[in-house]
């Protein structure tokens, strides 16, 4: 039995993607499995048994801050979890963001800096007196996202090669943060190729691998059928209501990286040009209040994945700088949903054929046209968007993930 040490700020928040994904790896590693071949496919919802080597399971024990909610059920039941009192945020991060910029949304870079500091120096001394506690010493680390660089340091300063997740856009904007963590690791995964080259090109690193965002689909949506009567009463949902040829794009989530600053003069461009597009907006934010007043722009707060894809058109995700991929692309393919995208990062990848890509996102004319393209060719697109939405099943990202330590 090999040891895994997990040292993150959450593995658990119910809004968190970058958190799940994560815990969906760590819960896999808790039984022995398999490493499928590179060019096994995995078709969502069926069952895929073909010989493969298999692999030792993993004794995984974590230490995360303090979070109210809840916990990937086996890791609650078979990891050994320890909290730590320090709160995700503080003084500091809350005038951060109440100085924030008025023009990006971003909160204040030298307060926030702080803050960053700060609390990666008091986690790395709580790392490392956890680590100091344990009868064995783990054979791997693990951490990702704001406090991955006390994590890091906790890990190298007791001799633990460490993995070191990027998710977001956070070690882009604070290099002098966390360039060392990510210089330290043994292995950077990102999910995708893109976000790869981006580390690449912006850190000093060791590895760089893919490991793609893991959803398991069947537990996420059910089976096939259930997709499809979900598929079937929300298009008849929107003939009832009139609404079945008026185009609907469905937004996710925003935020300054995920293109707010792009929305606030696209969804004005579109007003003017293309009245009879609707969109709807999804999640709860002052980022996501800020463009409800506008007339072609409907928000609904938090509504879960199966309720959003079966009544709109296309999904619309883009990233400013950072390509960070995005479930939500994904899952929507799983309801035939084809996505608008950028060509940023890992975004092009997330898409592959099951959507429009958008070369300059702040060219709105072209944005335009995508959107456009994308709506009128829904059908076809969405077929090869289900059809993308393999690269993201569980199975293949565990394997890889299993393959990544196993290589440690």
């Amino acid at each position: 039995m090999r040891n895994l040490a997990v040292a993150v700020r959450a593995l658990d928040p119910p809004e968190g993607g970058a958190e799940r994904s994560l815990a969906s790896l760590i819960a896999g590693l808790l039984d022995p499995g398999p490493i499928y071949g590179d060019s096994e496919a995995f078709p969502p919802f069926s069952d895929v048994n073909v010989p493969s080597e298999m692999v030792d399971a993993w004794n995984v024990s974590f230490i995360q801050g303090v979070v109210n909610s809840d916990l990937e059920p086996s890791l609650e039941a078979r990891a050994s979890r320890e909290e730590c009192d320090l709160k995700t945020e503080s003084v500091l991060s809350g005038l951060a963001w109440r100085l924030r910029s008025k023009a990006t949304g971003n909160s204040n870079v030298a307060l926030h800096r702080i803050h960053l500091r700060r609390a990666n120096a008091k986690f790395g001394s709580y790392v490392r007196r956890w680590l100091e506690r344990m009868p064995v010493k783990p054979d791997v680390g693990l951490t990702q996202l704001s406090w991955s660089a006390g994590a890091a340091d906790a890990f190298s300063s007791m001799g633990v090669p460490y993995v070191l997740f990027i998710r977001d856009e956070l070690p882009f904007r604070f290099p002098d943060v966390f360039s060392d963590a990510i210089g330290g690791a043994a292995c950077v995964c990102a999910a995708g190729n893109g976000l790869g080259d981006q580390i690449r090109g912006s850190f000093d690193v060791r590895r760089v691998e893919s490991v793609p965002l893991p959803i398991d689909y069947r537990s996420r949506f059910g089976d096939l059928v259930n997709v499809e009567e979900s598929i079937k009463s929300g298009r008849l949902a929107r003939e009832d209501d009139g609404t079945s040829e008026v185009p609907r794009f469905a937004i996710i989530g925003i935020h300054p990286e995920t293109g707010l600053s792009t929305y606030r003069s696209l969804l004005s461009h579109l007003e003017k040009s293309w009245p009879e597009a609707c969109f709807d907006l999804y999640g709860s934010s002052l980022y996501v209040n800020e463009l409800e007043r506008r007339p072609n722009v409907t928000v609904h707060g938090f509504v879960p994945a199966e309720e959003i894809f079966p009544t709109c058109d296309v999904h619309v995700r883009i990233n400013e700088g950072i390509g960070t991929w995005g479930r939500v692309t994904n899952e929507a393919g799983i309801f035939r949903v084809p996505t608008v995208t950028n060509s940023v990062g890992s975004q092009p990848e997330s898409v592959g054929k099951g959507g429009v890509i958008v070369r300059d996102h702040h060219d709105f004319l072209e944005f335009e046209r995508a959107l456009r393209d994308c709506w009128e060719r829904r059908k076809s697109l969405g077929e090869l968007a289900y059809e993308h939405s393999s690269i993201s099943d569980h199975r293949r990202s565990l394997s890889i993930f299993r393959s990544v330590l196993d290589s440690l």
